[in-house]
């Protein structure tokens, strides 16, 4: 797992290659970097054991504060946080021997599905730079995907790791809520706010997970969560079926819901998602623009368009709205558990449409993006996207695609399916996606 023959000028050089291309970063963290691998090397030297990420090469989103460099949240808002301290998740890595060497551009304070809003401008998808790169965690998702980094993190609320995984073809992968710290990342909307990571490396995925997890039990069994004071219907996707072969040969967990499934477990599955969606919207709107008010009252004109409207929107709702749905989210917690009576593990789509060209965008993309995704923020339940179709990273592992002028043909666009555990079996749902990667 370790960094190997990459030395950290090979892995500046290929950050360099990729970030001009990309349009990924929105600071190099160079100086860290090269502390870290000589510290690392120093280790070494000594004869200290060798550390589970040592010398990777790890990009980071830029919600999450790092020391010495600034928190932009993809905005020119102020938010008036000075000096910062580097977040625990991104210390515990580096303690596990990750070289922090950029932090990423993303969705606006990470308010968008679709990766469309920045300060910086859009990121690039390394998969054909007609196709949308989907959001919030764009930057994170492209520099894995393009082979600048191999292993990124992200935040995902309501698939901002899983869908930008889904639309450049890499891992995405979302704990179960609580798992991994939060502290030092600006937030979105507290009760579903989760930690993520991008590789295309199930082991680099399972590293990060085992240095950042918080021991000791997980929350969401209760709904017990800390928080401070209608979608458009999509059409529904139902064709898990790209994973169904590869299910029935990977063996154990050998009980398998899929969505779209004619029993009565694959009818409470569509409840759940129904109700954790109608959930969500009051969730994160009025936990939104609690975050958000005093900034849109003094700095609105500084946000980008959508953002400021999506953030706005959460004035109508109102406390009551709000403490009801809280109260919805921990009793759908418990009552969804029993899901898992009938499966091990839940199989969706990624995404409800296949992975649209900018030029295609519309409002219907939102929903479609997020329906079989933020289900399980809600839940807080651990879920990964897996590429099971698309375009290679070539030989160099820059931009193989991308360099096409018109993107991408449909039969490459990157095609992906999700993966879904009981809260707590994080573990689990990993060496299962092995599993299954591997069957493929």
């Amino acid at each position: 797992m370790a960094g190997g023959a990459n030395t950290i000028e090979e892995s500046l050089r290929r950050l360099a290659e990729g970030s001009e291309a990309l349009n990924a970063i929105t600071v190099t963290t160079e100086q860290r970097a090269r502390t870290l691998a000589a510290q690392s090397a120093e280790r070494a030297a000594s004869g200290g054991q060798e550390r589970p990420l040592e010398g990777v090469a790890l990009a980071v989103k830029d919600v999450i504060d790092v020391e010495g460099y600034p928190t932009s949240m993809g905005s020119a808002v102020d938010t008036g946080r000075g000096e910062v301290t580097t977040a625990p998740v991104v210390t515990a890595l580096e303690e596990a021997g990750a070289l922090t060497v950029a932090k990423t551009n993303c969705q606006e304070f990470s308010y968008g599905i679709l990766g469309d809003e920045s300060v910086f401008g859009k990121v690039v998808n390394p998969r054909g730079v007609g196709l949308c790169t989907g959001g919030s965690s764009s930057g994170s998702a492209a520099l894995v995907a393009a082979g600048a980094v191999p292993l990124a993190v992200g935040t995902d609320t309501a698939g901002s790791v899983r869908i930008p995984a889904a639309c450049t073809g890499t891992i995405g992968f979302k704990p179960t809520f609580g798992l991994v710290p939060v502290e030092g990342i600006f937030p979105l909307a507290p009760s579903c706010d989760t930690v993520g990571f991008f590789a295309l490396d199930i082991d680099l995925v399972r590293g990060a997970f085992l240095a950042t997890r918080i021991e000791g039990g997980y929350p969401v069994a209760t709904g017990e969560v800390e928080v401070p004071p209608g979608r458009t219907e999509p059409q529904k996707r139902t064709d898990a079926t790209a994973a169904e072969a590869a299910v029935a040969s990977v063996g154990r967990p050998a009980r398998v819901l899929r969505a779209g499934e004619d029993s009565a477990a694959g009818r409470h599955l569509d409840s759940v998602i129904d109700e954790a969606l109608r959930l969500y919207e009051v969730l994160r709107k009025y936990e939104a623009y609690a975050i958000h008010r005093e900034f849109l009252a003094t700095q609105g004109d500084r946000y980008q368009p959508v953002v400021r409207e999506r953030a706005l929107a959460g004035a109508d709702v109102t406390t009551a709205q709000y403490e009801d749905a809280r109260a919805g989210q921990e009793v759908l917690r418990r009552t969804a558990l029993s899901l898992f009576d009938a499966a091990d593990v839940i199989i969706t789509p990624a995404m409800d449409v296949p992975v649209p060209r900018w030029s295609e965008i519309g409002p219907e993309h939102r929903a479609a993006f997020t329906y079989f995704s933020t289900p399980f923020n809600v839940l807080g339940w651990p879920a990964i996207t897996l590429p099971i179709a698309g375009d290679a990273v070539g030989a160099d592992g820059i931009l193989t695609s991308a360099g096409r002028a018109d993107g991408v043909q449909p039969s490459a666009l990157p095609e992906s399916v999700q993966l879904v555990a009981a809260p707590g079996e994080d573990l689990d749902l990993l060496d299962y996606a092995e599993r299954y990667l591997h069957a493929r």
